[in-house]
């Protein structure tokens, strides 16, 4: 299996592509579906250990040993079932996705005129649209909205770090995700076989009008600032970035990025008790 986005080998186990680091929605899925398996086998063994020892007086070695036959050949359906399982889920989004054609266009391009890209980006992934042949003249636009909510993620941890202990690694990436996504839309590579450039390069302004807002809210960053993001090198970008958010956090934790993983904060819950 490919990355979607850097074309590097991943599998069904990485939550994170090894390549570009960024995430791997095929891998999340499955393995999402992996646990409900896993649940669904733990409680049919259960209970089919829990039928043979009541049938066998509570525990005979010929129940118990039935008990285990019948446990084992629960494991084998579901193993056989959570192997395919990724197959099975894109046949089935794919057929979902020919039959309701019409109508994930009409949704995409309300996504598109409403600028809600972050829910066009759930909307394609969560259908499997992004590889899709049938939906190829909105590949693009999926890509650079996947882009655009990797650093609305990262935006979203850096404005709830003070009531909330949760994993830093798309904040801590920001500036990553940041040159990805322009790196993209400077690249102009979908001018040479997209149905629609002018669409898609209409589009990528709007993203990135989007993202000049957040900056300027979550980190801080002046229009003068979000403006020359485009024209700046990675080098200078990842520093601007880097540096408002780390302002940032240290406006309200009292310590930089680099030193988060020392300071334990309160969790929601224990922060929401407080303040009741």
């Amino acid at each position: 299996m490919k990355c979607k986005y850097c074309g590097g080998d991943v599998t069904l186990n990485d939550h994170f592509c090894p390549h570009c680091g960024r995430p791997v929605d095929q891998a999340q899925r499955h393995q999402k579906e992996m646990q409900q398996y896993e649940t669904e086998f733990e409680e049919t063994k259960q209970e089919a250990i829990n039928k043979i020892a009541v049938n066998s007086g509570g525990g005979t070695a010929v129940g118990i040993r039935l008990a285990m036959i019948v446990a084992l050949f629960v494991a084998l359906i579901v193993i056989a079932v959570n192997m395919d399982s990724y197959s099975i889920n894109q046949n089935r989004e794919k057929k979902a996705a020919k039959k309701n054609y019409d109508s994930y266009v009409e949704q995409i391009e309300q996504y598109i005129a409403d600028r809600d890209y972050a829910a066009l980006y759930t909307f394609g992934n969560k259908h499997d649209l992004t590889y899709n042949e049938d939906f190829k003249q909105y590949r693009e636009i999926f890509y650079v909205a996947g882009d655009l909510a990797n650093i609305i993620r990262a935006l979203q941890e850096t404005a709830f770090i003070e009531k909330d202990t949760r994993d830093l690694y798309y904040a801590e990436n920001l500036s990553k995700y940041i040159n990805e996504y322009y790196d993209y839309i400077l690249s102009e590579s979908y001018k040479s076989g997209a149905e629609d450039p002018e669409k898609i390069e209409k589009v990528y302004g709007e993203t990135e009008e989007e993202l000049a807002v957040l900056l300027q809210k979550y980190l801080e960053l002046s229009k003068e600032d979000t403006d020359s993001l485009e024209g700046l090198s990675k080098s200078r970008r990842t520093v601007m970035i880097e540096e408002a958010l780390d302002n940032k956090i240290v406006s309200v934790t009292g310590v930089g990025l680099s030193d988060m993983n020392k300071v334990e904060l309160p969790a929601i819950g224990a922060t929401q008790e407080a303040e009741q």
